[in-house]
């Protein structure tokens, strides 16, 4: 009975691992599975793959079947001739009848031990890396991932001439000054309570290390520099009010679709996939091409080239859009991190950042403090009334809040409200109704939160509140279904069509999310308030797909494609700019207090304290001229990888070249140049930093080869810095 369990385990992780390697070009981590197999949603997703895992499971059934007894026969040959049975008996037992001298014969012999031998000696003088790794056997595996010996980390800054005094700055103002040392790291060792704790009026242990600007060797600020040119003159023209914010993240939100144009790499990817292809069916095509994301269109004022591209011009959009901004983790948890405070996630896998306290306050413990000190008697008497209205802080989404533990996440972030799709799929929920369709394992559409949105925007308003709105978008996640009736579309053509599905399915979701964005917009505008709204658009990370790479989805996978993401600061008022910036998610949190700041939407005492956390923070303000270097060091880029703790993506705004490092000895090195490569499609590729460096010389020249081997010890200090910020001990020091 234990032998047939045994054998039951084994085939079902053999098929496991490889149904999942077919689907996605990568292989399980089992300790990741038992992670995201935690809950019920988890389960969900990697139920998501019973097909084809039944499919290989029934495929090494039958092969064993019909190949068991010759190997059987086989390998006892083997081990009868190695060991040099002489027993007649019971050899014939073990082998049946048959003439023991041509079986056993001497040649039989020397060839089994000259292949024991080579093999023995390969094992022996074989790298560990990668080959601990893939000599993994199941189920061994399953109990526990092999023993990875874990690179160094760097606990001193690595790049020490840098920090001269002759570099040092002075304090000016709410500027802090600059003057790190090589004792410091970015962590204060000074005694201080949790900035978020005193933002929300409670007391909390004394923590030994927190983030100091002073002392942040890699920070560089741009706010000394004033606004960008047209933001100035729009602030001279006519005020900006900024009342309200609506912050909206895309799941899987891809840069080259917000919007999808006729210049892009994806786009040539659709138009090859056609066999045979004339004028009149090109223009079928851009037709149906043209209506993928036209909102996205308009929200930028990028044209999609497709000849029924909206005015870019409207009168009634405006805003900043970027290219170049990169997502500061491909797990959607802890991109929302990088984007609601401004810091920098924790690289280890999954979400235990849900039970440390962030080191940084986030959007929402500022509108908390801003809320503390108001005096509510005065709402709306003084000649700036409506400056004195406290905020309030919504998060809305149509799927499941249980998923690593999101509740709690956003609920230790700040938001005063929420709703879940646990919130309305019960009868009693005020908008249920019978035929309720989940379009994926998470939960619903967007369109089954609408009418809950209206309600807290309108309560809000009538409370005379400031709105701090935030959405999270979840169709354009695997599987990429959306709702029955749902005009779906082929995008792809006839030619290996097969390969393309997954990517029309997630297109035909990007549309569906598209118009779900035209209709929140349009609720602004029937509350009264579009005008007074900023509204901020950003993907929580990319999603690559086979078109991008071997390996689709963002699990262990470093493609830029997954870290490539849209931003959009928009307002009716602003001034319509698109600006090309290599820099991260990681800027949005001051840049969204400096428009505050300088649109004057904030009363004397908020702008005081506005103007004094936009300095403590770790990234640029993107209204200003963006610094890609200053004084020799660089404005780094840093990236984790989902799940979070094996990989870690490496750039930098002033080079365009980039480095995923590995945390642990199962992953390569590998460096692209985004300027030759902008697709990655021929990565240069290690199993250590000493063949990768070789190879990038060979290829990029010395400076590449300079700047990878100083990336990589950047990245490792980086690591070891924000485990303490986090103050994240590893399980196994």
């Amino acid at each position: 009975m234990l032998t047939f369990t045994l054998r039951c385990i084994d085939l079902l992780a053999t098929s496991s691992q490889i149904s999942f390697y077919s689907q996605t070009g990568s292989e399980i981590r089992w300790d990741a599975a038992r992670s995201v197999g935690a809950s019920r949603q988890g389960m969900k997703l990697i139920l998501s793959g019973l097909v084809p895992m039944a499919a290989t499971t029934t495929v090494i059934t039958v092969a064993s079947w019909l190949s068991a007894q010759g190997i059987w026969n086989l390998m006892t040959r083997w081990l009868c001739s190695l060991a040099n049975i002489g027993d007649t008996k019971t050899y014939t037992m073990l082998t049946g009848p048959s003439d023991l001298r041509s079986l056993v014969s001497n040649r039989s012999r020397l060839w089994t031990l000259v292949g024991t031998g080579i093999t023995i000696g390969l094992w022996l003088i074989r790298p560990s890396i990668p080959y601990n790794h893939m000599t993994g056997a199941l189920p061994f595996t399953m109990l526990g991932e092999q023993s990875r010996a874990r690179r160094m980390t760097i606990e001193t800054f690595p790049l020490p001439e840098l920090l001269a005094e002759e570099y040092w700055e002075p304090a000016n103002g709410h500027y802090k000054g600059w003057a790190p040392t090589l004792d410091d790291s970015a962590c204060s060792r000074e005694t201080k309570t949790n900035p978020i704790l005193e933002v929300r009026n409670k007391t909390v242990e004394p923590r030994h290390y927190f983030y100091n600007p002073v002392h942040d060797p890699m920070r560089i600020s741009n706010l000394d520099l004033e606004p960008l040119g047209p933001l100035q003159e729009a602030l001279k023209d006519h005020p900006i009010p900024i009342n309200h914010i609506v912050f909206v993240f895309l799941e899987s939100g891809r840069k080259d679709l917000f919007p999808l144009k006729n210049d892009s790499h994806l786009y040539t990817q659709i138009r090859e996939s056609y066999e045979l292809f004339g004028e009149e069916d090109e223009a079928d095509l851009h037709d149906k091409l043209s209506q993928i994301t036209p909102v996205a269109e308009m929200l930028t004022g990028e044209q999609s080239g497709f000849g029924s591209s909206v005015n870019s011009t409207n009168s009634g959009l405006g805003g900043l859009s970027f290219d170049g901004i990169l997502s500061g983790s491909t797990l959607s948890a802890k991109s929302r991190l990088v984007n609601y405070c401004g810091l920098g996630p924790l690289p280890v896998d999954f979400m235990h950042e849900n039970d440390i306290i962030p080191y940084q306050p986030c959007l929402m413990h500022i509108m908390d403090l801003f809320n503390q000190r108001k005096n509510s008697s005065s709402s709306g008497n003084s000649t700036n009334g409506h400056l004195e209205r406290e905020w309030e802080t919504i998060y809305a989404q149509s799927v499941t809040g249980e998923f690593q533990a999101q509740t709690r996440l956003m609920d230790l972030l700040g938001f005063k409200q929420t709703l879940y799709s646990e919130d309305i799929d019960v009868e009693d929920a005020k908008y249920f109704h019978e035929d309720m369709e989940k379009t994926n394992y998470f939960g619903y559409a967007e369109t089954e939160a609408r009418p809950y949105i209206k309600d807290m925007i309108d309560e809000t308003l009538r409370q005379n509140k400031r709105l701090l709105l935030s959405h999270f978008t979840s169709t354009t996640h695997h599987p990429w279904g959306t709702p029955e009736g749902w005009n779906r579309d082929q995008y792809f053509g006839d030619l290996h069509k097969s390969q393309h599905e997954l990517m029309d399915d997630f297109l035909n979701a990007n549309r569906f999310v598209d118009a779900w964005l035209g209709e929140l917009m349009g609720m602004l505008d029937e509350a009264g308030i579009a005008n007074e709204t900023l509204t901020v658009f950003v993907g929580d990370h990319g999603q690559a797909f086979g078109e991008d790479c071997p390996v689709t989805g963002t699990y262990h996978n470093p493609h830029v494609s997954n870290f490539r993401v849209p931003l959009v600061f928009h307002h009716p008022l602003l001034p319509r700019m698109h600006l090309n910036v290599n820099g991260s998610a990681v800027s949005i949190l001051p840049t969204i207090l400096d428009l505050l700041v300088n649109t004057n939407s904030l009363n004397a005492d908020d702008t005081e304290i506005a103007l004094d956390l936009m300095n403590e923070y770790e990234g640029q303000s993107l209204i200003r001229p963006y610094r890609t270097s200053h004084n020799g060091r660089e404005a780094w880029n840093m990236g984790v990888i989902n799940a979070g703790g094996s990989m870690l993506s490496v750039g930098s705004a002033a080079v365009p070249w980039r480095l995923n490092l590995p945390l642990n000895n199962d992953f390569e090195y590998r460096f692209t140049d985004l300027n030759k490569d902008p697709y990655e499609l021929e990565p240069v590729t290690g199993w250590t930093m000493g063949s990768l460096a070789a190879e990038v010389h060979f290829k990029h020249g010395p400076e590449a080869f300079d700047w990878a081997q100083k990336a990589e010890k950047v990245g490792l200090w980086w690591v070891a810095e924000r485990k303490k910020l986090w103050h994240y001990r590893d399980p196994d020091e």
